[in-house]
């Protein structure tokens, strides 16, 4: 199928925007981009969608979320876990409460729900992790692109030879819908050293995607230098790992990621709120990749992620919702928005809107796919109606100001609306 979608602006991404913009699309990928006059005198022929007053511009990555967890707040309130935590710790032991008492059942429900929700706030590609590995086939057939990233954690050793064995049978399937398939090792806090180093060894050797939780709260570093802390004190023996407390490092958790195998670009790394000026250079080094989660850090407590510094050593850096039991919405225009407060001058609306859109779909390896709209690339883009006039140079602080999920009035997967 055949046609030029036009707007009054249209931002392509890795462009300036185009006042009249349009794109050709053909059978789902773009195959021309420009200004409307040029294309409909290119192309008389075509049928045209015209969105007069309206923004056109890509479909953004959500890089880090948990969709398994989209009904958490239904949970909690089910078991009567109302009260918010007070640190991170008591978050953890909250959360393993609440799954506890779930069904696998419930589990696809929520990944169900949370790839609806995705797709009505403008995502086009997630990273997710996923620890119930049966809810993966809720995936089948969705428009959602990404990574899925199968979570393995744990100290005992029949546990991760259990873990080894189901890992290597569904990672032969290589992908769920549009989605593949990787693993996530989840925290140099959640896994004994040795298998850390083997998940990462394999993930390089077969070229999987990886993904890891490091340096998201002070209660980490104390662990992973020391050994010690709430993590030592409380979180192990609430999951029967009391006996199983390793021995502090004597080192920071990207250095421990580093002394594991576990540098390397194809390892997405999560959270790095507390990373020091050392690691910052370390994982520039080593081409790694981040994705930031301001609203999950504010909520949790944490801290509040180096962006300038993270910025200024020329990492990669994506935006994430994290998941509903940290967060109040899975839409990463909320998260753009909170992030633009929260970093406040640290951080420009174009750099925000590049960390929600070529960042991340760089960070999930689909850069040739998604990200920005140029010939080559899937047609997979998003229309906003502004509630008021917006000039041609308020369109990035539009962009990244609140309210804009509520504004998308339609969204194209490979040249087909579904909103």
């Amino acid at each position: 199928m055949t046609k030029i979608y036009c707007a009054k602006y249209l931002v392509p991404g890795n462009a300036p925007p185009i006042i009249g913009g349009a794109l050709l699309a053909v059978n789902g990928k773009i195959v021309s981009i420009g200004r409307f006059a040029d294309l409909r005198r290119a192309h008389p022929e075509v049928q045209v969608v015209e969105f007069p007053d309206c923004v056109l511009l890509p479909l953004l990555v959500n890089a880090h979320t948990h969709l398994e967890l989209t009904d958490f707040p239904l949970w909690a309130q089910q078991f009567g876990e109302t009260t918010e935590p007070d640190n991170f710790v008591d978050w953890i032991l909250r959360l393993v409460r609440v799954k506890r008492k779930l069904g696998k059942k419930a589990y696809s429900c929520s990944v169900a729900n949370g790839i609806r929700q995705s797709l009505a706030a403008g995502t086009g590609a997630v990273g997710d992790i996923l620890s119930q590995y049966s809810s993966r086939k809720v995936y089948q057939g969705t428009m959602l692109h990404g990574v899925l990233y199968l979570e393995s954690l744990g100290h005992d050793p029949e546990i991760i030879s259990r873990f080894r064995n189901e890992l290597r049978s569904l990672l032969a399937e290589e992908r769920v819908g549009l989605m593949q398939l990787g693993i996530s090792p989840h925290s140099p806090y959640t896994i004994s050293a040795d298998y850390l180093k083997d998940v990462y060894e394999k993930c390089f050797r077969q070229n999987l995607p990886c993904s890891t939780h490091l340096a998201e709260s002070p209660e980490e570093i104390e662990f992973v230098v020391h050994g010690g802390g709430d993590l030592a004190k409380r979180f192990y023996p609430s999951v029967g790992w009391k006996y199983l407390i390793p021995k502090g490092s004597g080192c920071r958790p990207a250095e421990y990621l580093h002394r594991h195998a576990g540098l390397f670009p194809k390892n997405l790394l999560v959270h790095g709120v507390q990373l020091s000026g050392r690691e910052i250079e370390l994982l520039a080094k080593q081409q790694m990749s981040l994705v930031l989660c301001p609203r999950s850090n504010a909520k949790l407590k944490v801290g509040k992620a180096p962006v300038a510094q993270l910025l200024q050593a020329g990492i990669n850096l994506s935006l994430g919702t994290d998941s509903m039991a940290s967060n109040d919405s899975l839409s990463v225009w909320d998260e753009i928005a909170f992030a633009h407060n929260w970093f406040g001058g640290e951080c420009d609306a174009p750099t925000l809107l590049k960390m929600a859109t070529s960042g991340g779909a760089d960070a999930l390896g689909l850069a040739a796919q998604l990200g920005s709209l140029e010939v080559g690339k899937l047609a997979e883009f998003q229309v906003l109606q502004p509630e008021t006039a917006v000039a041609e140079n308020e369109i990035f602080d539009y962009l990244v100001a609140p309210g804009r999920t509520e504004e998308i009035v339609q969204v194209f997967h490979q040249g087909e609306t579904s909103v």
